[in-house]
């Protein structure tokens, strides 16, 4: 059977200040790292017929591909990709949306009502996010295009991939779940 198994890395430390994490190299915390290990039991039997591991070149992630890759416990070449990185939000990384509300007025709201196309100062929108993302699984495909590919990514990425897989709008796209160490089988893809 030929599909991806779409999977959102784990927990990153706290941030209680809701800080716009973006395209920040953020390792996982101790909860992430057990989180993505209860994920390799879960999924040790879907497992078996992933043909390569694609991660995002961001820390959480290529932690989260080499732990899933120890569950599965056989040799399968694992490779990073920075085209599957997390949304790139520019000059509000790092800001939390008060600052970014005191540094740039109204765009806070701006992004609220165009979430899809509202690119950050220096950053990008989720329709530029969608588009690397999809570029990306065609390259992994076309290198790996039997058995299952597992995709190691973020929250933003990850929706805009299952938007396009489920036909929804991606001004939707905030209405997709996507918890810490969560996982989906896109098959046929």
């Amino acid at each position: 059977m030929a599909g991806i198994l779409l999977v959102r890395h784990g927990a990153l430390p706290p941030n209680p200040e809701r800080r716009f994490t973006g395209a920040l190299d953020i390792p996982l915390s101790d909860a992430g790292r057990a989180q993505i290990r209860a994920l390799g039991r879960e999924l040790s039997a879907a497992a078996r017929d992933v043909t390569a591991i694609v991660a995002s070149d961001l820390a959480r992630c290529r932690e989260t591909a080499a732990l899933l890759a120890r569950h599965i416990g056989r040799d399968i070449p694992l490779h990073t990709d920075a085209a599957l990185r997390e949304i790139n939000l520019g000059l509000w990384q790092g800001l939390t949306p008060a600052e970014v509300e005191r540094a740039f007025p109204g765009q806070y709201a701006q992004r609220g009502q165009d979430m899809a196309g509202f690119c950050p100062p220096e950053g990008e929108s989720f329709f530029c996010v969608q588009r690397r993302a999809l570029a990306a699984l065609e390259r992994w495909r076309k290198r790996c295009p039997d058995g299952i590919l597992l995709v190691a990514a973020h929250a933003g990425v990850n929706r805009t991939l299952l938007a396009r897989y489920l036909a929804l709008p991606l001004a939707e796209l905030q209405r997709i779940p996507q918890h810490y160490a969560c996982w989906a089988f896109l098959a046929e893809w």
